[in-house]
C-alpha cells in the first residue's frame, strides 16, 4: 500500500492505496529563466513568417490581441513588454500601439483587470480597449467561410495595420487546443460568429449529438478548429507571439511567426509535456483539478472531467477531487440543467449556444457515461443535480468506487486533470 497526493483549493488530500495502479503525469521539463531574452529569440527567429522587423514599419498602427481575464494563467503582464518595447526599437512608438482585449462573449474586463493582464508600466503607456461581440457599431462584415460561419470581426483588428496575436496554449475540450486563431475567434468576433462556429461542436440535424471530432488534441478535422484558422487567415493576421506553461505557471516556450505553423510548434509542446499514453483503460479513475484556483468553482473543472474521461473504460468509477470554493460557477451553466436530457439540451443549444452551456452538456454526457463521485465543498443536493455521487472525503469516494468496481481493479490517478489528457 502506498500513499498519494491531490490537491483540493490550497491544501493535499492523503490517500492510501492498493493494486494496479499508474500514475498519469505531465512530464517534466526545464523552465525559462530568462523570459526577455527568450521573447526576442523567438520573435528574432520565427516560424513560417518573415522576421517582425520586416513586417513592421514606422509610422504603422500596430494592433496587440491578447487574453483576457479568464486567462491570467498565461502571464502576459510577464512577457508583453518586451514585446512592445521591441516594436519601439524598429521605430514604432507608443501612441502607434494599442491592445484589444480578446473577451469573445465574457463581460468587459475592469480597468484593474486591464492592469493584472498587460502590467503597470505598459497600462500607462498604450491604449487598452475591451472587445463587444454583441456591439454591431464595432463590428465589420468581411464575408463568410467555407462552413457557413458570417464572420463579424471587430472593426479596430479590421483597420489595424498590423496585428499581433497574444496568448498562450493548452488542450481545449472542443477546439483542439487553445491559443493560436482563438485569440480572433471567439475573441474577437460577433455574436454571430461565434455562435455558428461554436454549434460545429455538433453533428448536422437534430438530436444528432457531439461530434467526436471536435475535442482536446485534435486539430485536422476538427470543423470548429478549421472553420476559426480559416477565419483567421481571411483577417490577415501579421505574427503570433505565444507561450507554453508547465503545471507550476513557469514559462517553458514561447513560440511566434505565422499564426498557425508557429502555434502548431507549441500544440506539440503541450502534447509532449501533457499527452500521456496508457497501456489499458482504468477501472477507476481518480482525478483532482489540480487545486486552487483551477477547482474554483464546477464550471471551471469540467474540463478535467473531460479529460479524464479517456483514462477509463465505459461506465467505469472516475472521482474528481475539486474544492468548488465559489460554489457551481456562472449562471450560463447552471440554467441549462433545467433541460434534464442531453437531446434537450442540445436543441437549447443550437438555438442559442454558449461556451458555459456546452460546459454543461459535457457535464451531462460525462455522467451517462461514467460513474462519477465528487470530492467538494457543494451541498449534496446541488451536486446531485448535476448527475454526480456526492462525497465528502476521497477515503468514502474510494470505498464506495471499490464497491461498484470489478475486482482487483485497475486504478489510473491524474493529479493535474485540469492539464493532462489521457491518450
Amino acid at each position: 500500500m502506498s500513499l498519494y497526493n491531490f490537491k483540493y483549493g490550497n491544501r493535499n488530500i492523503e490517500i492510501n492505496l492498493e493494486g494496479k495502479i499508474t500514475s498519469i503525469l505531465p512530464n517534466k521539463t526545464e523552465h525559462i529563466e530568462n523570459i526577455k531574452a527568450k521573447i526576442i529569440e523567438s520573435i528574432e527567429n520565427p516560424i513560417g513568417s518573415k522576421p517582425l522587423s520586416e513586417i513592421v514599419k514606422p509610422g504603422e498602427k500596430v494592433l496587440l490581441v491578447v487574453s483576457d481575464i479568464t486567462r491570467l494563467w498565461i502571464k502576459i503582464n510577464k512577457f508583453l513588454i518586451y514585446v512592445v518595447n521591441y516594436l519601439n526599437s524598429l521605430g514604432i512608438k507608443d501612441e502607434d500601439i494599442s491592445t484589444i482585449i480578446a473577451v469573445g462573449t465574457h463581460r468587459a474586463d475592469t480597468e484593474g483587470e486591464k492592469i493584472s493582464i498587460v502590467g503597470k508600466e505598459l497600462y500607462k503607456r498604450i491604449k487598452i480597449y475591451n472587445h463587444d461581440s454583441k456591439n454591431a457599431d464595432e463590428l465589420d462584415y468581411i464575408g463568410i467561410s467555407s462552413f457557413g460561419t458570417p464572420e463579424y470581426i471587430n472593426k479596430k483588428v479590421v483597420d489595424a495595420d498590423r496585428v499581433i496575436l497574444i496568448g498562450g496554449i493548452t488542450f481545449h475540450l472542443f477546439a483542439g487546443f487553445g491559443g493560436g486563431a482563438k485569440s480572433i475567434v471567439p475573441g474577437v468576433a460577433g455574436i454571430k460568429t461565434i455562435q455558428h462556429n461554436h454549434k460545429l461542436v455538433f453533428n448536422n440535424g437534430e438530436n444528432s449529438g457531439l461530434n467526436l471530432d471536435a475535442r482536446a488534441n485534435k486539430i485536422k478535422g476538427n470543423p470548429m478548429r478549421e472553420d476559426i484558422t480559416e477565419i483567421c487567415r481571411t483577417v490577415s493576421v501579421d505574427f503570433l507571439i505565444n507561450a507554453v506553461l508547465d503545471t507550476n505557471g513557469n514559462f517553458v516556450e514561447f513560440v511566434a511567426g505565422d499564426f498557425e505553423k508557429a502555434w502548431m510548434r507549441g500544440c506539440n509542446t503541450i502534447r509532449k509535456l501533457y499527452a500521456i499514453k496508457v497501456k489499458e483503460k482504468a477501472d477507476i479513475t481518480i482525478a483532482s483539478a489540480g487545486g486552487y484556483p483551477k477547482d474554483i468553482n464546477l464550471y471551471q473543472s469540467v474540463k478535467t472531467i473531460g479529460n479524464s474521461l479517456y483514462a477509463g473504460v465505459e461506465d467505469s468509477v472516475l472521482i474528481v477531487i475539486a474544492e468548488c470554493r465559489e460554489g457551481v460557477g456562472t449562471d450560463e451553466f447552471t440554467k441549462l440543467f433545467k433541460y434534464k436530457t442531453l437531446n434537450d439540451m442540445e436543441t437549447a443549444l443550437k438555438k442559442d449556444f454558449t461556451v458555459p452551456g456546452y460546459a454543461a452538456y459535457k457535464t451531462l454526457y460525462s455522467s451517462k457515461h461514467r460513474k462519477i463521485f465528487l470530492v467538494s465543498s457543494l451541498e449534496d443536493e446541488i451536486v446531485r443535480k448535476f448527475g454526480f455521487i456526492p462525497v465528502k472525503s476521497l477515503k468514502n469516494a474510494v470505498e464506495l468506487a471499490y464497491k461498484l468496481s470489478v475486482d482487483n481493479p485497475r486504478i489510473a490517478l491524474i493529479p493535474y486533470g485540469g492539464d493532462t489528457l489521457p491518450v
